[in-house]
Order: structure tokens, then C-alpha cells, then sequence
């Protein structure tokens, strides 16, 4: 899934350029006595972003696919952006959020782009079904050749498996496994570049700033972002 990471609240929210719809999710079963809350941040962070928030979705607690639940009634409402407290509220799936709209998080103030049309093949998207246990085999099987982190379709089939204890992720990475067979390790060849990231200095600057908000009334991801930009200016 070529789902994209833009970045931090401020930065975001100098970008948008038209009021742009957003809606909210609020999962009992994942929030619990926070529910409240959440919701309040959710709407506050849709706002802050220059969103038009239209309304906070909150799921019947028997619903099998909460968030399917919540992707029908953002596309009824033409929604661009569907805003989460975190990724649990989504399973940890942003593929499956970005086929459809843009992927908002409070917690950390993260953009996951909306995918690009045609960037995946029709047999690769995520199922319209919760999956059974044996759907989830079945697509294992057929997609062995894929990548979880570039097919939602095995994505979602790993995730039932993981969730129904079928299957246990490996606690090692593939790097450490190929180390461990006494194997060269070689990174995927659709591998994104990644970039080398700030300095020490500039790090050290990022831990004083988070620790020093606490009794400073800003939102601390704008502390971050404020400390970020002028290292690099």
C-alpha cells in the first residue's frame, strides 16, 4: 500500500488551500472511559487542521467491522478525511483508511495520504467482509508472493490470523533473521529511501522542547514542529 506520511499539524494546515470535510471515529471498545475525550480532541485537532468536522462516528459496540462501519458513512457524506485518536482505532491498518480518504491522527499528529488511483490492482485491495479464519488462510496462500506492507488484501488476512492467535509475528527483524542464518541481508528493491534525519544537537533540542510543554498551554506536537523548524532555518 503506497500510503503516505505528511507530517505534523502545523505543517499540514498551512497546505490546505479549501475547507475540506472530516469526519471522526470513536470506538468504545478501543477508547473506553476516555470515549469522551477523544471525542473532544478529535474535533478540536479536525479543526485546527481547517477541516469542516461534520460529525463524530461512534459504532454500536456489537458491530463485527467498526471501522467498514465508519468508511460507508464517511464516503455517504463525501467526507476527504476520516480523524482517529490513534492508529488502534483502525486496527493499525492506515491502508485500508487511505483507499478512501485522507487518514487524520491526534496521537502523534500524523497525515496518511488518501492512495492514488490505480495504485493498486483490484485483487490487492482490502476485502469488503470481516474475513473467517479460512478466508484469511486462503489469502495467505494465494498472495505469498506479496508484501504485507504493499497488499491490503494479505494485510487484512494477517491481521485476522494475528487476532485470532493463528499467528505469531516474528519478534526479530528480517534483518536479524538473515544475520542469524548467516545470510547477506537485502532490503526490499521497492524499499522507499529514507531520509537521514536531524542531528543530535537538533534531537537533544526536540527532548527539551516536549519536556519543557508540559507546563506550557501550546499542544506540544506545535512545540516540535516550531523546534524543528528553526534548526532548520
Amino acid at each position: 500500500m503506497h500510503t503516505l506520511k505528511i507530517g505534523t499539524t502545523g505543517r499540514l494546515a498551512s497546505q490546505k488551500s479549501r475547507k475540506s470535510n472530516a469526519v471522526g471515529l470513536v470506538r468504545t471498545d478501543m477508547s473506553g472511559p476516555h470515549a469522551p475525550r477523544h471525542a473532544t480532541e478529535i474535533r478540536r485537532h479536525a479543526e485546527q487542521l481547517g477541516y469542516r468536522y461534520l460529525y463524530t462516528i461512534r459504532p454500536p459496540e456489537r458491530e463485527v467491522d467498526p471501522v467498514g462501519y465508519a468508511l460507508a458513512i464517511a464516503v455517504g457524506v463525501h467526507a476527504d478525511a476520516l480523524v482517529v485518536h490513534d492508529l488502534t482505532t483502525v486496527n493499525n491498518t492506515p491502508a485500508r483508511v487511505c483507499e478512501t480518504c485522507d487518514l487524520e491522527t491526534v496521537c502523534p499528529a500524523v497525515t496518511w495520504a488518501r492512495a492514488q488511483p490505480g495504485a493498486i490492482g483490484p485483487g490487492h485491495t482490502h476485502p469488503d467482509h470481516p474475513l473467517t479464519i479460512t478466508e484469511a488462510h486462503r489469502i495467505m496462500q494465494q498472495h505469498r508472493g506479496c508484501r504485507a506492507a504493499n497488499c491490503p488484501r494479505k494485510t487484512s488476512a494477517l491481521s485476522c490470523l494475528v487476532r485470532a492467535g493463528k499467528l505469531v509475528p516474528p519478534a526479530s527483524s528480517p534483518r536479524e533473521r538473515a544475520a542469524a542464518r548467516g545470510l547477506a541481508f537485502e532490503p526490499p528493491v521497492d524499499r522507499p529511501r529514507i531520509s537521514p534525519g536531524p542531528d543530535l544537537e537538533t534531537l537533544l533540542h526536540v527532548l527539551d522542547a516536549l519536556t519543557s510543554s508540559v507546563a506550557d498551554s501550546r499542544n506540544p506536537s506545535e512545540c516540535l514542529f516550531d523546534v524543528v523548524r528553526s534548526e532548520r532555518d
